[in-house]
């Protein structure tokens, strides 16, 4: 199974990866490899699109956390949009969907992520 990716820089430090296909033993360390090309210490969010994934496994699912975690330790924001019933399902069967913001669509996703952009402005200058 082959795994698409498209990084889109949505603006300073803000990137969306639009992903297509399976996430799998074949597949995650792509994901990996772009993933740890985009998360840094200046990085605000990373949006996963994963409305054209049919599929993810268990060490793709560890991707998708290990990104989360690395953005949380630069307190950073990770969130998944688009799930697919039986990918949704996945995540809620391993207990992870607490963990991770899930949002139906871009508008809403950049919603959210515009209001902590701003929450931490204003934190920066009171």
């Amino acid at each position: 199974m082959s795994l698409d990716i498209k990084i889109i820089k949505k603006r300073d430090y803000v990137y969306s990866a639009e992903l297509a296909g399976a996430i799998d033993g074949e597949s995650y360390q792509q994901l990996e490899e772009e993933l740890k090309e985009i998360i840094d210490e200046k990085t605000k969010a990373v949006i996963l699109d994963m409305g054209r994934v049919d599929y993810i496994s268990s060490i793709g699912i560890r991707v998708v956390v290990w990104a989360k975690k690395q953005l949380q330790k630069r307190n950073a924001t990770f969130a998944m949009i688009n799930l697919q019933p039986q990918i949704k399902k996945v995540f809620e069967m391993m207990k992870i969907l607490p963990m991770v913001d899930i949002f139906s669509n871009m508008p809403e996703a950049d919603k959210y992520i515009d209001q902590i952009i701003k929450d931490e402005i204003a934190k920066k200058n009171p």
